[in-house]
């Protein structure tokens, strides 16, 4: 048996083993112990929505003006029946969510004005500011709603894939209460939906290919695809960590020798409607690929000779990885084919999603993410970029090399001490137990979690050409807890005496705490408004000036 069989193997009876554990009231053991699940999930949700109450969500609609008031104008906009007009990132889905969200509060009474022409007058300063008040709150209670709905889809999926209750509840509050989520449960953000949903995919992946082959993994597997295709039209940068899963796939993958048939029958289904639906998929992106020179922004070539052909290179990436898992984990060629057939198929619909409220800059976009993206580096890093004709440049990769550096530096606190997440001591405790479990001799364990923590800093490497925004930890925070849940579930002991747990859970409860912290400067240190005025009249064309960007 090779290592990769016996590190799977290994793998396969720890969650039994730790399950088991988990079930036996260990005296002093506390609440993860001794309340049910749905007690445990229940308290986690009130505490994210108390928090997010609490503090940022009476703050002034003007606080977050960018992106809240362009999200809330969107909401209007197409209630309104008008087109898109916001197309950076595109911000796709979350425009079609905030427009039913506000039309489900009105039917229920809870908002006024869900139109542009119900606006009241600029002139009357009280009621227009109250009408915004009220639309910006709304889109605030809307993203309250996804980051418990996703923080709850998180823990179960972590307890579906590691099998211990009490490591995936602590793994959803580090994830939770994480800079992330923290910041994106007070503000409106197209990345809260679109971390939401390739995160998502990224578990539904892992508790896929560690179940027994069947329909359920099947079905597991496309709707994987989808929420990744979803997340992309939401916000293209979720494409990188999208990327990320087969690498993740591959290190996390389970043989199951000699389970389950033949699946010709579910590969020539999922083959056919993967068929039907790719064609007008791959169409559409052709046409987007094809109409480049018709977007509003002005795209510069990618270099290399890979301008129009790296979308191929994504679509093949996916296909080789899957095609490398099947080789390594032995895969049986029938169901090796409809996973691929269900991947596709997921994908596809995800891209079809764009022609629910069809635009042509939205299809422009996610074709040329690449030349999309590198749009808005550039006006973050005009002096770095400077005379460069193409994304591939020394520019670049300067400021790659840059990113990397703050990404690590950060993480000692000594070298860069400013803006340190609370996950920090986290990322401290896998480290250590990476280092631990490698000399154990545990070393696809250690592996495996230290590929998760390398795939989070990579991931805040690229989002460093943005500018580190707290908000884009979404993407990183949930990669955090499953390592640290990873090593925790190889090192059950940790839970088991009552000192080590005190220091876990104590751990964990500094992560809610210091949670706290920058939610409560923002709201004290609330910005100068008129300091939006400039881009406002450019993005929200169908508004009378706000009575903080008025003369006089």
């Amino acid at each position: 048996m090779s290592s990769l069989d016996r590190g799977a193997t290994s793998r396969q009876t720890a969650p039994q083993t730790a399950m088991a554990k988990g079930s036996v009231e260990v005296p002093g053991a506390g609440m993860l112990d001794r309340w049910p699940w749905w007690g445990l999930c229940a308290g986690l949700a009130a505490v994210m929505v108390a928090s997010a109450v609490a503090i940022g969500f009476r703050t002034p609609y003007w606080s977050h003006a960018d992106q809240d008031l362009v999200l809330a104008y969107h909401g209007l906009l197409f209630n309104e029946g008008l087109p898109q007009e916001y197309f950076d990132h595109p911000g796709y889905t979350y425009f079609l969510v905030i427009e039913v969200w506000y039309r489900l509060l009105h039917g229920l009474g809870l908002m006024p004005v869900v139109t542009l022409s119900g606006l009241p007058p600029a002139a009357d300063t009280a009621a227009y500011n109250a009408a915004w008040q009220n639309l910006v709150e709304a889109g605030r209670a809307l993203s309250i709603l996804i980051t418990t709905a996703f923080a709850l889809v998180y823990a179960n999926l972590v307890r579906a894939l590691v099998g211990d209750r009490r490591v995936a509840f602590l793994a959803a509050v580090v994830m939770a209460f994480g800079i992330g989520l923290s910041t994106q449960a007070r503000q409106m953000r197209t990345d809260l939906l679109s971390a939401s949903f390739v995160v998502t995919a990224l578990l539904l992946v892992l508790v896929a290919i560690r179940t027994a082959p069947g329909w359920r993994p099947l079905l597991l597997l496309g709707l994987a695809g989808l929420l990744a295709g979803l997340a992309m039209v939401t916000k293209i940068q979720a494409i990188f960590l999208a990327l990320g899963i087969p690498v993740i796939a591959l290190a996390f993958g389970r043989r199951f020798p000699g389970e389950g048939g033949q699946h010709w029958i579910a590969a020539g289904v999922l083959g056919l409607a993967a068929a039907a639906a790719a064609l007008p998929a791959v169409a559409l992106i052709q046409h987007g690929i094809a109409s480049a020179g018709q977007s509003l922004y002005p795209y510069r070539p990618v270099g290399g000779g890979l301008s129009g052909v790296y979308q191929g290179i994504i679509v093949g990436w996916v296909v080789l990885g899957m095609a490398v898992y099947a080789a390594v984990w032995r895969v049986r060629l029938s169901y090796a084919v409809a996973a691929m057939a269900a991947v596709l198929l997921g994908l596809a619909l995800g891209v079809l999603a764009l022609t629910i409220r069809p635009h042509e800059q939205n299809v422009i976009a996610v074709a040329n993410l690449i030349e999309h993206m590198f749009v808005f580096t550039t006006w973050k890093h005009q002096a770095a970029l400077q005379g460069q004709e193409q994304v591939l440049s020394d520019g670049l990769v300067t400021l790659l090399a840059k990113g990397l550096w703050r990404t690590l530096a950060i993480r000692t606190i000594v070298f860069h001490p400013d803006n340190i997440p609370q996950t920090v001591v986290v990322e401290w405790f896998i480290i250590g137990g990476c280092i631990v479990l490698w000399r154990r001799g545990e070393r696809v364990a250690a592996a495996q979690a230290a590929l998760l923590l390398l795939v989070a800093w990579g991931l805040e490497t690229l989002f460093s050409l943005r500018g580190f925004q707290r908000a884009y930890a979404a993407y990183t925070d949930p990669l955090m807890g499953l390592a640290a849940a990873w090593v925790l579930l190889r090192v059950p002991g940790l839970l088991e005496q009552a000192r080590t747990r005190r220091w876990i859970v104590g751990t964990v409860a500094l992560v809610v705490v210091v949670a706290q912290v920058w939610p409560a400067i923002e709201a004290i240190r609330l910005p100068n408004p008129a300091g939006q005025c400039g881009w406002i009249p450019t993005y929200m064309k169908h508004v009378e000036p706000f009575p903080f960007c008025r003369p006089g």
